[in-house]
């Protein structure tokens, strides 16, 4: 049978040598697994007490679902436990700092296109990776040739992740059954 890589396996190889490679896997391990949960809410939806009812506003001026804001915490929750210095997620104003001594920050949308969801259209994750600079702040505004990694995790008849890590773009699926992606 042939064996597919992991998302696992294939972060063991190329990033580890990389600066700040150890971390980088972590942080993208971290978000493959808070997406494979919010993928689980997605799908069951009504069933886990998601009801599609507004919840605020975000600091866009987007209105606030309540899967919004269940997905912004379900990845701030599994960011808190990885090298990372501080999240800027859409959903808040100002950054969250974590720890100013890691070296990692990332910028995330938890659920872009979550309005989406009434007509079931597929929504997503975004986010980048960025090596922390001397200032927190200002390493959300560093060009995009400053990230480690950036990516984006589409939810609807099946999970994708799409990874840009080094000179590579890969596309990992969501194996459920072995609940973990798989190249």
């Amino acid at each position: 049978m042939d064996e597919r890589a992991t998302l696992r396996s294939h972060l063991d190889r190329p990033v580890q040598d990389a600066p700040n490679g150890p971390a980088v896997a972590a942080v993208i391990e971290a978000i493959a697994a808070a997406s494979i949960h919010l993928s689980d809410l997605i799908a069951c939806g009504p069933l886990a007490g998601i009801t599609g009812r507004h919840s605020g506003v975000n600091p866009d001026g987007d209105l606030q679902k309540d899967i919004d804001v269940a997905a912004d915490a379900m990845m701030r929750r599994a960011l808190r436990a990885t090298p990372v210095a501080a999240i800027l997620s859409e959903e808040s104003e100002l950054p969250e700092m974590l720890d100013a001594q890691a070296p990692l920050c990332v910028a995330i949308d938890p659920l872009d296109g979550s309005a989406n969801l009434e007509n079931n259209i597929s929504v997503g994750t975004i986010f980048s990776i960025r090596p922390r600079g001397n200032d927190i702040l200002s390493t959300f505004f560093e060009p995009g040739t400053a990230q480690c990694a950036a990516g984006f995790i589409v939810y609807g008849p099946q999970t994708t992740l799409v990874l840009a890590l080094g000179a590579h773009v890969d596309i990992f699926i969501l194996d459920r059954r072995a609940g973990e992606f798989v190249l």
